[in-house]
């Protein structure tokens, strides 16, 4: 076995592996120091059930889709490699045994594509996931030897420790993915903006919302303001925000034709979700405006709560961020109907103060269906 060759391999483990740039130069190096056809590097969820292929050497393109659509789960290798440690490298196929004991694998792996024999290593093996190697032989060829198999032994901790680097990036990455979601589902526009108004993400209400003609839009991936005094304010608190001066800073927006200010509530995003790793220099923007900001709408709150037209507006007006007082102004009536309006609405939805009332109308089925 050449040694130079091997260092390679490592080397290109650690300048291709990382962010799972390029696997296939990393199993491509593996087959030539091995004598191998092809080769692949297998990862299979088991909370997702799915079943992918991150990298490949000598695969064809018809076999990565069959096996990333459902074939992954009749893969006798990893069935076998699945009961051994992390570190484990094994002879874990052998045709001959193969055509006898699992007809179909045979049938669907190994013949189409001439795999007489594959060797193995486990390099992730746990409640959450499976990653392993396969390199395969022709079935004209030999087994892989205990020589040949402790050489790939002899790589695992190369590859574990790219693989714990990555694991680490990834569980960042899931929490992240679940925090987007629930942001993109919830009543309120919410946008990502670093201080050029630069937008890294953003919910379908708050794009809703920019094309309303309410005092702000995006435009090339960067959020505008129609007023130059509303675009200075908002990004002079941005920069009080990501120099911790300030926790959050409330505006609110209003032109001439509104009946109610569009309100703008800009927090640090560091410390509104401490477990997602955001780029640095961002902060998190929520969007509100009355009949807009909730996917409930006046009409079913009418009809499932049996609540007046004011009643309902008022309940939608309070989710959506807005003071009795403003309520009170915007409807010309008094502060007192309000309130009288709101023991209504408690009673008819049973409920006892607003935080209960706007957590009732955000987490029920009206805002969760669409």
């Amino acid at each position: 076995m050449n040694s130079e060759r091997l260092l390679e391999l490592i080397d290109a483990i650690y300048e291709r592996g990382f962010d799972h740039q390029d696997w296939n130069k990393v199993l491509e190096k593996l087959c030539h120091l091995l004598h191998a056809n092809s080769a692949g590097l297998f990862f299979i969820n088991f909370r997702q059930e799915t079943f992918r292929i991150l990298g490949e050497h000598g695969f064809p393109e018809s076999f990565i889709s069959s096996y990333q659509l459902g074939l992954g789960a009749e893969d006798k290798t990893a069935t076998v490699m699945m009961a051994l440690p992390e570190g484990a490298a094994h002879s874990a196929i052998d045709h001959k045994i193969s055509e006898r004991e699992h007809p179909f694998f045979y049938e669907k792996f190994l013949l189409p594509h001439n795999v007489g024999y594959v060797g193995a290593l486990n390099i992730c093996n746990n409640e959450r996931y499976f990653v392993g190697i396969g390199i395969h032989r022709g079935m004209d060829q030999t087994q892989f030897n205990d020589d040949e198999l402790s050489y790939l032994k002899r790589l695992y901790p190369h590859f574990r420790r790219v693989f714990g680097f990555s694991d680490i990036l990834e569980q960042l990455k899931e929490k992240e993915d679940v925090f987007m979601s629930a942001l993109s589902r919830i009543p309120i526009g919410v946008i990502i903006i670093n201080s050029e108004l630069e937008i890294t993400y953003h919910n379908e209400l708050a794009e809703a919302l920019s094309k309303k003609d309410l005092g702000l839009k995006i435009e090339n991936n960067h959020l505008k303001l129609d007023t130059l005094s509303d675009q200075h304010l908002l990004k002079s608190s941005i920069i009080e925000l990501l120099n911790h001066e300030i926790t959050h800073k409330t505006l609110q927006i209003k032109s001439d034709f509104q009946i109610s200010p569009l309100t703008l509530m800009a927090r640090n995003v560091e410390s509104s979700a401490k477990p997602i790793k955001f780029h640095q220099n961002q902060i998190i923007l929520y969007i509100s405006y009355p009949e807009l900001c909730s996917f409930s709408n006046a009409d079913s709150l009418q009809a499932v709560y049996k609540l007046t037209v004011a009643e309902a507006h008022l309940a939608l007006s309070l989710t959506n961020g807005l003071t009795l007082q403003i309520i009170a102004e915007d409807k010309n009536i008094s502060v007192q109907t309000v309130r009288s309006q709101l023991k209504s609405v408690f009673n008819k939805m049973n409920v006892n103060s607003q935080s209960e009332l706007v957590r009732h109308i955000l987490t029920s089925a009206l805002n969760l269906t669409r």
